[in-house]
């Protein structure tokens, strides 16, 4: 059965079960950005584990002092609710909830907050950057702790009237290979546009960890790895491994402390604005022998076209010999060899480029 079969079935089955027998799930939606004071007419829906996914199974709408109510709920350790709130077209979701025959009945209070569109509160308190080198590849691993200090959800703002709203762009260097979050929901809401990475996921009051990973050619880094900063930061640290660390340059002061094996920089006291370019100058970074012989059999193929087109071009320029005009002469008349240049057709070679691009409901977390 699909999924949304398996909850229209779920439903009927909460109806049809006894409020006297069932379990039951209540509490209070509350507005943080107001004082806790109630969120009145806020729509809560019920969301219960069906496939491992969770799916909604019923809904209500809280009261005129924020009370809400889910009973003849189904009760068992197979059972497992997710109730959640929606203010202004955003859902927040509360504690997951197990009812059982000796605790069927749970209190669950949903916090909802006001929200805010521009401009971005966004800060980033931490920014932690490893940049590793290999032969034939270049991993960077970020981590960030994104602040929102406001006491509203930033919800982001569009750029245009059919465009999504945008909350965060990522900086990093558009000629990545691919990009890998940590967390699954990240992953389901960055989108690639023109080259950056983008998310409109909103944001709510508090700190939150960011961390993902790419990975870049070793000729995009020759002449230096750049990263604007996506917000105003607070602490930057870059640390580089290489075989090399004495040749590692950055536009950071130096960190005091290095481990074997990298090197490592950290931002100064005071906060670095958002468009602050990063750079560090990675040193000599190993090209694989595969990528010299690509080149090599390139440049071989090349000079094989250039010395065969030389040839045809000479020898249709090459005048008969004189034993050669004797004996014609003997013979009857023929027609004239054709006088002129040898046209020689060559295909094209290009050189295709791969290009993995990240994939990735505003859902506040």
């Amino acid at each position: 059965m699909s999924l949304p079969g398996i909850a229209l079935a779920y439903v009927a089955l909460v109806f049809g079960a006894s409020s006297d027998e069932g379990g039951l799930i209540r509490g209070r939606v509350v507005n943080l950005s107001q004082g806790e004071s109630p969120c009145a007419g806020a729509e809560v829906i019920l969301r219960a584990r069906v496939e491992n996914e969770f799916a909604p199974v019923a809904q209500t709408v809280a009261d005129a002092d924020g009370h809400y109510r889910f009973e003849g709920l189904p009760v068992g350790p197979e059972y497992l609710y997710l109730p959640g709130a929606n203010h202004r077209e955003i859902h927040y979701p509360g504690r997951r909830v197990s009812l059982t025959r000796g605790q069927p009945a749970a209190y669950v209070t949903l916090d909802v907050w006001d929200t805010v569109a521009e401009p971005s509160p966004l800060v980033i308190r931490r920014h932690e950057i490893v940049i590793g080198t290999e032969a034939g590849v270049v991993h960077v691993v970020e981590a960030m702790l994104v602040d929102n200090p406001a006491h509203a959800t930033y919800v982001g703002w569009a750029p245009s009237d059919d465009a999504p709203p945008i909350t965060l762009r990522l900086n990093v260097p558009s000629d990545f290979e691919r990009i890998t979050f940590e967390q699954e929901k990240f992953g389901r809401e960055f989108r690639v546009f023109d080259g950056r990475l983008e998310t409109g996921i909103p944001w709510t009051p508090g700190q939150h960890w960011l961390r993902f990973t790419y990975t870049l050619r070793p000729e995009s880094v020759r002449r230096g790895w750049q990263r604007p900063l996506d917000a105003p930061s607070d602490s930057i640290r870059v640390r580089v491994k290489h075989s090399r660390p004495d040749e590692i340059v950055c536009n950071l002061p130096p960190a005091a402390e290095d481990s074997a094996g990298e090197r490592g920089f950290q931002s100064a006291a005071g906060v670095l604005p958002a468009g602050y370019v990063l750079r560090v100058q990675p040193g000599h970074v190993p090209v694989p022998w595969s990528a010299y012989a690509r080149w090599s059999a390139l440049f071989a193929l090349a000079g094989l076209i250039v010395g065969t087109a030389f040839h045809l071009r000479r020898s249709s320029r090459t005048p008969p010999s004189d034993a050669g005009a004797a004996a014609a002469g003997h013979e009857e008349a023929s027609p004239a060899p054709l006088r002129g240049k040898a046209r020689i057709a060559t295909g094209r070679t290009t050189r295709g480029t791969a290009i993995v691009q990240a994939v990735s409901t505003r859902c506040a977390d």
